[in-house]
């Protein structure tokens, strides 16, 4: 996949006009968008997404899963690991075996989709309505029925929410969860929390503002080869 980064649309013509010889030189590139971030301010894209290519997604195949990755659709960088990360979580869900599992900043749903099984109801939240598309195509195609996608804020979804799942999983940026996720968690009678973390410091906060969930075990893992960084897997139960 690439992807084309622009403050704007002047450059687009040109740019379909030698994407063949693109494709010729480069025959692994399987899609090709033009990304636009007309202002100039610290992000990485913009809202507006234009596919250059008759594929937009790319399929990825994970623990006999195919999720299918789209531009604006978060996904872990190194799928050896993540295939790791995702079968340990399933291992760990499995045994807690939940009736309802939340997926919360689910991306394109590597978790909800490797959790899901039959009579549970599994929920996937994420901003990206590209990624939740993503999501939904993989469900389609994997025939699970009892798998859905939403796009929300993960916060406000919950706090809107009749009633908690049994099982949570939260996977967010680096951030964290943030306080006001935090503070509901702690009292919603969550029994289970996967939390999935790619920064320390704001997990280690996030833990802190949450005394009832308990950490009973963790993984660490190597996803990211060479830096100082890793992912983080831990189970929380309630106290």
């Amino acid at each position: 996949m690439v992807r084309l980064v622009l403050r704007s649309t002047e450059a687009l013509a040109r740019i379909r006009k030698h994407l063949p010889r693109l494709c010729a030189a480069l025959p692994q590139v399987r899609v090709v968008s033009v990304n636009l971030l007309p202002a100039h301010k610290a992000a990485v894209e913009g809202e507006e997404e234009i596919v250059l290519t008759e594929q937009e997604t790319l399929a990825m195949r994970i623990n006999g899963i195919t999720l299918h990755l789209r531009p604006q659709g978060f996904f872990q960088t190194n799928p050896a690991v993540a295939a790791e990360l995702y079968a340990r979580a399933g291992a760990w869900v499995e045994e807690a075996a939940p009736s309802s599992l939340w997926d919360l900043y689910c991306g394109v749903g590597g978790f909800a989709l490797q959790c899901a099984a039959p009579g549970r109801d599994v929920v996937g939240i994420e901003t990206s309505e590209a990624a939740v598309a993503a999501g939904e195509r993989s469900r389609r195609e994997a025939g699970l029925s009892s798998v859905r996608f939403l796009a929300d804020d993960a916060t406000a979804f919950a706090r809107r929410a009749p009633e908690p799942p049994e099982l949570l999983v939260v996977n967010p940026p680096r951030r964290g969860i943030g306080a006001e996720l935090a503070q509901w968690l702690e009292g919603s009678g969550v029994l289970t929390v996967l939390y999935s973390s790619c920064n320390v410091t704001s997990l280690a906060r996030d833990l802190a503002a949450m005394p009832s969930l308990v950490p009973v075990r963790g993984q660490v893992l190597d996803m990211f080869p060479q830096t100082t960084h890793a992912e983080v897997l831990l189970q929380l139960v309630r106290r």
